[in-house]
């Protein structure tokens, strides 16, 4: 049962949801263990079913042993001015008629202050935000992917529900299984696509630069959707000599050629049945190409020095980093054959610096894999026994905050990975030409780096056995510091892939532009606005007004600009994050 927290000054919303939506559990600031919907104390006005400010909502979620499924927030809070969030009103006006106006304007927005808090220390915990019908909350308005805005004139159970529902749905799917899909775009509609391909026997094309993690969509996507009983071959045909290629592909008889001293089955025969996934198809020259394309006409395949058919109907997944229609145009790809691996609907898996929104959970995915990874495994098992963890520790709750390392946001019964806003910042500023490769091998080695300093610090070794006494129990903290970020990454300065726009003559700017092949003029045009927008961005500060006067004249508006920079997958939380003026991501 989905479990929430309920920001509210008024307990109207956490009674509906008790009264009308048993589906739902709520988490409160009480100890004990039975239901508000049974409790005697709850028809006495109880005021621990829920959370009427900040502190309060901070200390319910300090001492839970387990986030909950999603907090739901109120817009408005009437609240006493010494209960509203800044902590510091030192710089409220002190004129009586001014200091009540800039208080109402606390009260107003008190919820967009405490989600500010919020993300700061649980980044991932799904919101949703209870607002009035036509709020104009411009500017303010939440660009986080995990807010989800109820917007009605009066919150009826329906229609709170159906938003709960709808965003923890989303929340669930942004990350499934050992794959994070995130929000971007270019993924969304891969994973359409996948959706709806992945059970066709027909043959799928896969293209994306390397380190993409091609045969991991294979793998974890494709072939369990398939349905498929057979195995699942995986085949880089970039590793094998060209000379073997035909045997590896369609299997040889003994005697076939002279080391051919037994039968072999090819990968064909291998998964007959199942899936076959071919990596670099782009690497088979003509004539292997000619004599794949006939397998997949026929279904059947016959080894060298055979004369036998055998059946062969794998579901095919082939892959390249290469753009095969530009191979066709140049002669080095069958045009049938690629007609027959369906180029309607191709696959395209777009690279990391393509998912700027996406960066900061791809990199926390990707640390918080890393630490689960057996490779590391004996790291961390040295780590535990020299500095022993409370005794509840779980493995799955490790979790990865960015920030400086501070004891209020560290769990105690698992690890707690602590990044930098500025580290955050110079991460995802990196273009990634590895991808996600390039992402794991960083995270696994900055934790390498991380453990073993602690357990040489300790006279400790790897096998666990300690120099000296053992630690008190205390929560385990892996801080990755900035100069280890910067050295894994090459030394890669913050403002790289952000040109600077310069002013020319003629009230223009010049913009320095870095460009690489993109497959298309529309993504070259894309690429190209992208990095004009973020070079703008900056020399406005964050004004999107004088961004909007400067690109579009006086009748501009930040609106247009707003939606232009969501047209181009360029959110303003990423931006503000990726800009040196700004010091990070609030």
């Amino acid at each position: 049962m989905p479990r929430l927290l309920i920001i509210d000054d008024r307990d109207q919303t956490v009674e509906m949801v008790h009264r009308q939506l048993p589906q739902f559990d709520t988490v409160t600031r009480c100890d004990r263990r039975i239901p508000c919907q049974v409790c005697e104390e709850r028809t006495r006005g109880c005021p621990l079913r829920g959370a009427h400010d900040f502190a309060e909502a901070a200390e319910v979620l300090g001492r839970q042993p387990a986030l909950p499924d999603l907090v739901v927030l109120d817009l408005h809070f009437a609240l006493p001015e010494e209960r509203l969030l800044p902590e510091d009103k030192s710089a409220l006006p002190t004129e009586a008629k001014a200091r009540r106006t800039a208080v109402e304007s606390l009260r107003r927005r008190q919820g967009l202050l405490i989600l500010e808090r919020l993300r700061a220390t649980y980044p991932t915990l799904p919101v949703v935000m209870l607002t009035t019908t036509g709020s104009d909350l411009g500017a303010e308005r939440p660009e986080d992917p995990l807010v989800y805005l109820c917007e009605n004139e009066v919150v009826d159970s329906r229609s709170l529900a159906a938003e709960i529902s709808r965003a923890l749905a989303l929340s669930h799917s942004v990350q499934e299984g050992p794959i994070f899909w995130g929000r971007a775009p270019g993924m969304a509609e891969l994973r359409r696509q996948l959706e709806m391909l992945a059970r066709s026997p027909l043959p799928l094309l896969i293209e994306g630069e390397t380190g993409t993690g091609k045969s991991f969509l294979a793998e974890h996507v494709i072939h369990p959707r398939s349905g498929a009983k057979g195995p699942l071959v995986v085949t880089d045909l970039s590793t094998m000599p060209p000379a073997l290629l035909a045997a590896h592909l369609f299997g040889t008889r003994r005697g076939a050629y002279t080391g051919a001293v037994e039968d072999h089955a090819g990968v064909f025969e291998q998964a007959h049945g199942g899936t076959l996934f071919l990596d670099e198809i782009a690497n088979l020259d003509l004539e292997l190409q000619r004599q794949l394309l006939l397998v997949l006409e026929r279904g059947t395949v016959t080894r060298l020095g055979d004369t036998r058919p055998r059946p062969a109907m794998p579901k095919l997944v082939a892959a390249t980093h290469e753009d095969v229609e530009a191979l066709v145009h140049a002669g080095r790809f069958r045009a049938d054959l690629y007609m027959r691996l369906n180029p309607a609907t191709r696959l395209r898996v777009p690279p990391l610096r393509e998912r700027r929104q996406d960066l900061p959970e791809l990199i926390r995915f990707a640390f918080l894999e890393a630490l689960r990874s057996e490779s590391l495994q004996p790291l961390v098992r040295a780590y535990l026994a020299r500095f022993p963890t409370p005794e509840d520790f779980v493995e799955a709750e490790n979790a990865f905050v960015f920030g400086r390392p501070r004891a209020a946001a560290a769990r105690r019964d698992a690890f707690s990975l602590f990044v930098s806003r500025e580290g955050l910042a110079r991460l995802a500023a990196h273009d990634w030409p590895g991808n996600h490769r390039e992402l794991k091998l960083l995270a696994a080695n900055a934790l390498v780096f991380c453990l073993t300093q602690h357990l040489d610090a300790a006279g400790v070794g790897v096998d666990g056995a300690r120099s000296g006494n053992a630690s008190a129990r205390a929560p385990a903290i892996l801080d990755v510091p900035d100069p280890l970020i910067a050295r894994l990454l090459g030394a890669v300065t913050v403002s790289r892939g952000r040109p600077s726009a310069a002013p020319a003559r003629g009230g223009a700017r010049r913009v320095e532009i870095e460009l690489g092949a993109a497959g298309s003029f529309a993504r070259v045009s894309a690429d190209v606005e992208r990095q004009y927008l973020r070079a703008l961005y900056e020399v406005c500060a964050g004004d999107l007004e004088k961004m909007a006067r400067e690109l579009l004249g006086p009748r501009g508006s930040a609106r247009q600009v707003h939606l232009r920079l969501n047209q181009l997958g360029l959110r303003l939380r990423d931006l503000r994050g990726a800009s040196p003026r700004d010091g990070g991501p609030s």
